[in-house]
């Protein structure tokens, strides 16, 4: 198509009468990204930030930014350098902050920037989908439920880094696809080309580190190709980009006290650390809980019912989909399938829920899962007329599974689920600060970024955060003893405030005689609070 207008990938030739008026393309892409950045402020929320734990750093890491003082984790005492989350989504809350400087009034500022990625990332979607020559009905299709889909506006009301990430890396794959291209390749392009595109793959790694899988991606098709200048140039520029941050965070590695290392220290530390205390064990059995907790929620997510059947009837479907859509699309994204299958690696491999990771690139699984689609409506005739059956099954299943999904997510405001589930605590944790202690005061607390945050406490967690707590094999004691003991006997906190199981239970472990080091100061709905007795 080459007049620049909307057609149906279904029937080229009849255009003129199935779109009377034509849209130019930028308009439709425009008009879709309006009506994402229309849905995602219907959907937003007035929630205390914290509820993600990680979405309470990214604002104490921009405020920190924001006010000269350097890459600091402000709520802890001492104010030491953060090596934990990678700098380019704080800095973009640095910028906003410096222009909204009155917390927690400028969180609507920060949820509108979040939502304006959100729309960028359905945009572009639907714009990346056309470029490889799909048709712009399909692409369009793929953006819009991009944009009312409740795994990512759960992330847009989260306030984390996520859509960001997503808006960038949906932006740079049409770029880099079309890099790769074969059938662009007429004579060797200029190498600075190569250069632009590794530095922005490296702008990707430092808003998430996840962007790193687009580096061996990039070497593997370019090495395909034998344009080794190319694949060399790429990593070298993405590599400098990512460098000063690898520089800082080596000098100020290590130096908190071991309870902190988890939630403050390097993630990839982090999973050393793990893999030194549990050995290569760690691998499988960190697999043997990611992949059930992926499989279940695309069961949940696609199946049109409930039970294992029908959770198992949608995990083929999808993957029967998934392979049609990889085998008739390979030639076209090429970078795009290898991310993918680096950035699910990583996530298996990764000892945490796996939820948040997967939604963090959603719109591409929901174009693997449209091509595998359109393989059966518009390029049927390359596939026997039995697997075009099974594949329309497929298509049908999970289209009904999903939609009746995102009706229900809709009808319930699911996407601020996870928010409005943290209020009690969160108001709980605040207004007990406020009313039991000094400004000057330490709190140990399970919500030690709002805590800091609403109130100007120095805070400092209750548990590590360690690989074992998701392999879950650490007592109670244990949790005590790598966690609040220690962190206790380091810091003068005055008052220790928790709301999980977890957390409740370590609390009445340290206040049980015969030497209590904690004293209960009740028991609310929101949580507990406990007075500390000596260091």
């Amino acid at each position: 198509m080459t007049d620049g207008t909307l057609a149906s990938p279904l029937d080229e030739g009849a255009r003129a009468h199935r779109f009377p008026i034509a849209i130019s393309w930028k308009m439709a892409i425009a008009l879709l990204g309006l009506f994402a950045f229309v849905v995602g402020v219907a959907a937003m929320d007035a929630a205390p930030i914290g509820a993600a734990v990680d979405d309470a750093m990214y604002v104490i890491l921009g405020k920190s930014l924001a006010m000269g003082q350097g890459y600091r984790s402000l709520n802890l005492p001492e104010t030491p350098y953060n090596t934990h989350f990678p700098p380019g989504y704080p800095a973009v809350l640095a910028v906003l902050w410096r222009i909204a400087p009155s917390f927690p009034a400028n969180l609507l500022l920060f949820r509108l920037f979040n939502i304006l990625c959100v729309a960028v990332a359905a945009a572009a979607a639907a714009n990346f989908i056309a470029s490889r020559g799909v048709g712009r009905g399909w692409a369009l299709g793929v953006g819009a439920l991009s944009a009312i889909s409740v795994p990512i506006l759960v992330l847009a009301n989260l306030m984390l880094s996520e859509p960001f990430f997503l808006a960038l890396l949906l932006l740079l794959l049409t770029a880099l696809e079309r890099f790769v291209d074969p059938d662009r390749l007429q004579a060797p392009l200029p190498v600075w080309r190569a250069a632009v595109l590794g530095l922005c793959i490296g702008v990707c790694m430092l808003v998430r580190t996840h962007g790193i899988v687009l580096v061996p991606a990039m070497i593997i098709t370019l090495g395909v190709q034998r344009r080794w200048r190319d694949a060399a140039v790429v990593a070298i520029c993405a590599m400098l980009v990512l460098l000063p941050w690898q520089i800082f965070s080596a000098r100020h590695a290590g130096v908190l006290p071991t309870p902190l290392l988890g939630g403050y220290d390097s993630y990839t530390a982090w999973w050393l650390r793990g893999l030194r205390s549990v050995g290569w064990q760690m691998i499988p059995r960190t697999l043997a809980r990611t992949i059930p907790e992926t499989g279940g929620m695309f069961g949940i997510l696609f199946s049109p019912l409930r039970g294992a059947f029908g959770h198992a009837a949608a995990l083929l479907a999808l993957g029967a989909l998934a392979a049609a859509g990889v085998v008739a699309a390979w030639r076209r994204i090429p970078i795009t399938l290898l991310f993918i299958a680096g950035y699910l690696s990583i996530v298996a491999v990764w000892p945490f829920q796996p939820g948040r990771f997967v939604w963090g690139v959603w719109p591409l699984l929901l174009t693997i899962l449209a091509l595998g689609a359109r393989a059966v409506f518009v390029e049927g005739s390359r596939w026997h007329a039995s697997i075009r059956v099974v594949l329309l099954a497929c298509f049908c299943w999970v289209a009904v599974g999903y939609s009746m999904y995102e009706v229900r997510a809709i009808r319930n405001r699911w996407w601020s689920s996870i928010p409005r589930s943290a209020v009690d605590h969160i108001v709980f944790a605040v207004n007990w600060t406020r009313a039991n202690t000094a400004p000057g005061d330490i709190v140990a607390t399970e919500d030690e970024g709002p805590v800091f945050l609403y109130t100007g406490r120095r805070t400092i967690p209750v548990r590590a955060f360690t690989v074992m707590q998701y392999l879950g094999d650490t007592t109670v004691d244990a949790h005590a003893k790598e966690g609040l003991i220690p962190l206790l006997r380091k810091y003068p906190a005055r008052a220790v405030i928790v709301y999980t199981k977890a957390g409740r239970l370590i609390g009445n472990h340290l206040s049980a005689p015969p030497d209590p080091l904690l004293a209960p100061r009740g028991d609310y709905p929101g949580g507990a609070a406990y007075s500390v007795l000596h260091p």
